[in-house]
């Protein structure tokens, strides 16, 4: 049986309840500086995952290694979409 999706609300109380106690009582005007720090948080974060190296070059060898099982996989998909282009042709679909 499938769970109810969770509301922000209360997915932020569950994973992040002292986040959510400290902001909720804040003003308008420190919510916003609050985010303001929250996206320069974000850039730096980025910015420091784009400086990783070595996540760069684990990246790199993954992708090597996970080509040839891309390639596969556009073929086999190339082959299904053709064969069911010529079911159609021949009105079984």
């Amino acid at each position: 049986m499938a769970r109810a999706k969770m509301s922000l609300n209360e997915k932020v109380q569950k994973e992040l309840p002292e986040f959510a106690g400290e902001v909720a009582s804040l003003t308008a005007q420190e919510l916003n500086n609050r985010l303001a720090e929250l996206a320069k948080g974000a850039e730096q974060n980025e910015q420091a995952k784009e400086d990783d190296e070595e996540l760069a070059d684990t990246q790199a060898k993954a992708s090597e290694l996970a080509a040839p099982y891309k390639d596969a996989k556009k073929m086999i998909r190339l082959k299904s979409r053709y064969i069911i282009g010529l079911l159609k042709d021949k009105g079984t679909e």
